[in-house]
C-alpha cells in the first residue's frame, strides 16, 4: 500500500493547488515531473506549464483551464508536448500530480501520460471517499482542504 500526501504546492487570493507527495519521498511529483522534463530538454514545455499554472493562480482553476480526460482535470489547454495531470476539487482547489510526453492523441498512447491519468483517476476516488467520510473536509472558505491530506493506494 502506498500513502500519498497532498502537499501545499503554491497559494494565492483565487486558488489554492497541492501536489502530492509518495510516503518517504522529498520532492512532490510536481516538481520531480518538471525537474525531470527541464533536464531532458523541454524547456519551453516546462515552460509552458509553470506559465498555466500562474495563469491559473491569477484567475483561480476555471474549468476552461483545463482538459478534461476521464474525471481528471489535464494542462496545459495549449500546445505542448507535455501533459500534467490533476484533480481540480472547485474553482479554488487544484492537486496536481506529474504527467508525461505527449505520445499521440489519446492520453493511452504514452506510458507515462496514462499512468499518471490513472493514478490521479485512483487518487481521485479515495479523495471522494474520504470527503464522503468527513476525514477530509473543505475550509469554511472553501480555500483549503482540511483534515487527514493523505490516501491510501
Amino acid at each position: 500500500m502506498n500513502r500519498i500526501y497532498f502537499e501545499l504546492y503554491s497559494r494565492s487570493e483565487k486558488v489554492t493547488i497541492y501536489s502530492i507527495r509518495f510516503e518517504g519521498c522529498q520532492v512532490t511529483e510536481t516538481d520531480y515531473f518538471l525537474d525531470e522534463y527541464l533536464e531532458n530538454g523541454f524547456f519551453e514545455d516546462t515552460r509552458l506549464i509553470k506559465r498555466w499554472l500562474e495563469n491559473i493562480k491569477i484567475r483561480g482553476a476555471q474549468l476552461r483551464y483545463f482538459r478534461s480526460e476521464n474525471n481528471v482535470g489535464a494542462g496545459p489547454v495549449t500546445c505542448s508536448r507535455l501533459r500534467i495531470y490533476c484533480i481540480r476539487c472547485s474553482d479554488s482547489i487544484i492537486i496536481l500530480d506529474g504527467g508525461g510526453e505527449k505520445k499521440g492523441q489519446k492520453t493511452q498512447d504514452g506510458a507515462e501520460t496514462w499512468k499518471a491519468m490513472k493514478l490521479m483517476m485512483a487518487i481521485d476516488k479515495k479523495l471522494i471517499e474520504k470527503i464522503r467520510e468527513k476525514t477530509i473536509h473543505y475550509s469554511d472558505d472553501l480555500m483549503t482542504l482540511q483534515g487527514e491530506l493523505f490516501v491510501d493506494l
